[in-house]
């Protein structure tokens, strides 16, 4: 925590803000002060106004009531261009990067290039994207294109070019939500919103990660309902208190307790023996019916591509078997056999965004909902139907199920995801990253549906950077480095030193991976 702003006057409020979407109060008398240098926790659960509020900061949406002030002043944010000029700067939860550019490339979108004479001066592109790279992610590559490049390494490339110039405000969007607690490029976040604050630069800090919050923030604004129910400085207040705020309620919803269920069948339902992804990575694996499998490891370890092996989206080499049967066809025939797979980029490969939130939802089920068998015309009344379903029992929170998935909030999103498999037979359940970017409340929901899918039979392996979440959700976690299972951890050897140490190469060697469940192939 820096302290910083302490005693300042803000340089930016937010006077009663509103924001309404047809009979969507999205923002309803929202409240919001920053002080130069200040680094201000924006908190809520989701659906509770603070992308909305970004939204206006960035000049997307125009609020319908209430004042923007800067340094005292009434401020119209016209568009993007406005925030620019404003010093306003913004790293967004859901990514923004082009592809086909490199680090490089991305950085300089939308900015004047320098210029060698009638030339672009690449030379000095490459420099300027580097000393900023420098001081947040050393080891970012700088000239391999967006697609290519993890995760995480993504997220440090749209901080990168949100940081090429200098800013009054920086507004960060669940961050750290793509990197892992145990990893350097938390650290590297966060000494840089530090030097940030430091410098005079305020920086609004979204993030449901109460202990980041706790660390890093002086002040703080509960947003729910689209109202502000709570602000403060973060010393004056504990995690409980927060999460009372956010929630109207007590605070037990926060702590995710491993929740007493049925212990796993013993019958093994998934078994792997397969060479994929990058040269060398290898691993076994065998998983037993109603068994919930966490699956850890640093960005680059493997965990997404082991998962979309499994899932059939990468070739592979070596056999894998459900309940007995090679598992073939790619995705289409691993749904026919009972799998499902919610990817860790719900916006690049979760999700339509052309599609309604109806049609996203009975994409996995679209031969069951014809007029006409064996004839591909949409029954539209049965897809607004199971739609309805899915979300009174997933509480999604959506304006309208005819609009875009684009338009629900990061937890929403994520349920989506969820919800498109439910109401079909599941046997293998792979799922990466199952609530990055959810408060406290949808997690437990969404860590409620998973338990209730091992619960029918199926095997789980979900892969999670939360630490936290690994040891609520998890029977039995595996451990990745280098594209291979280092440990297989579960009963009293399952602790975060443990899980932490493997993840880094030093896995105990008293506790090696059990060879009949999950190992490294040498």
């Amino acid at each position: 925590m820096t302290n910083a702003g302490e005693g300042r006057q803000p340089f930016l409020v937010l006077a009663g803000v509103s924001r309404h979407f047809g009979a969507t109060r999205a923002l309803d008398g929202a409240d919001l002060e920053i002080a130069p240098g200040e680094v201000h926790a924006l908190v809520g659960e989701n659906g509770a106004g603070k992308s909305t509020l970004i939204k206006l900061l960035s000049g997307l949406h125009q609020p319908g009531g209430g004042a923007i002030l800067v340094d005292g002043a009434a401020a119209s944010i016209a568009g993007p261009l406005a925030a620019e000029a404003l010093g306003f700067r913004f790293i967004h939860q859901e990514l923004n990067l082009v592809p086909q550019f490199d680090t490089v490339g991305n950085a300089w979108i939308g900015r004047r290039h320098p210029h060698r004479g009638p030339f672009i001066d690449r030379a000095a592109m490459r420099a300027r994207v580097a000393a900023v790279a420098a001081r947040i992610a050393p080891d970012l590559p700088l000239d391999r294109p967006a697609a290519r490049l993890t995760p995480g390494q993504r997220q440090m490339a749209e901080i990168v070019r949100a940081l090429m110039t200098d800013a009054r405000l920086v507004v960060m969007d669940e961050p750290t939500s793509s990197l892992s607690e145990a990893e350097a490029e938390a650290e590297r976040l966060h000494a840089v919103v530090r030097q940030l604050s430091v410098s005079g630069t305020a920086v609004l800090f979204i993030s449901h990660r109460l202990d980041e919050v706790m660390a890093l923030a002086d002040g703080y604004t509960v947003l729910r309902g689209g109202r502000t129910v709570g602000a403060g400085r973060v010393k004056d207040i504990d995690r409980a208190g927060l999460v009372r705020l956010m929630s109207g309620g007590p605070a037990s919803a926060e702590t995710l307790p491993k929740a007493a269920r049925l212990a796993p069948s013993g019958d093994i339902a998934l078994s792997a023996n397969i060479a994929f992804g990058p040269a060398g990575s290898h691993a076994v694996i065998e998983i037993g019916a109603g068994e919930i499998v966490g699956l850890y490891g640093l960005v680059g370890a493997g965990r997404s591509a082991l998962l979309k092996a499994l899932w059939g989206a990468l070739p592979v080499v070596g056999t894998i078997r459900l309940a007995g049967r090679p598992l073939a066809g790619g995705p289409a025939g691993r749904i026919a056999q009972g799998a499902v797979y919610v990817p860790e980029d719900r916006r690049r490969e979760g999700f339509a965004g052309a599609l309604s939130i109806a049609d996203n939802l009975a994409l996995a089920h679209l031969s069951d909902f014809r007029r006409i068998p064996r004839l591909p015309l949409p029954a539209r009344g049965q897809i607004h139907a199971f739609a309805r379903d899915v979300g009174t029992r997933l509480r999604l929170v959506a304006a309208s199920l005819d609009s875009s998935p684009l338009t629900l909030s990061g937890g929403n999103q994520q349920k989506l995801l969820f919800g498109r498999w439910l109401g079909r037979p599941i046997r293998l359940a792979l799922i990466d990253e199952p609530t990055r970017g959810v408060d406290v409340g949808a997690k437990a929901e969404i860590h409620g549906e998973i338990r209730r899918i091992a619960a029918s039979g199926a095997a789980v392996i979900a892969a999670t950077s939360d630490i936290e979440e690994l040891m609520a959700l998890a029977d039995r976690v595996l451990v990745m480095n280098g594209g291979r299972i280092v440990a297989d951890l579960a009963g009293a050897v399952l602790t975060r030193e443990a899980v932490v140490a493997a993840a880094f190469g030093h896995a105990p060697r008293s506790h090696p991976p059990q060879p009949n469940r999950a190992a490294a192939v040498a």
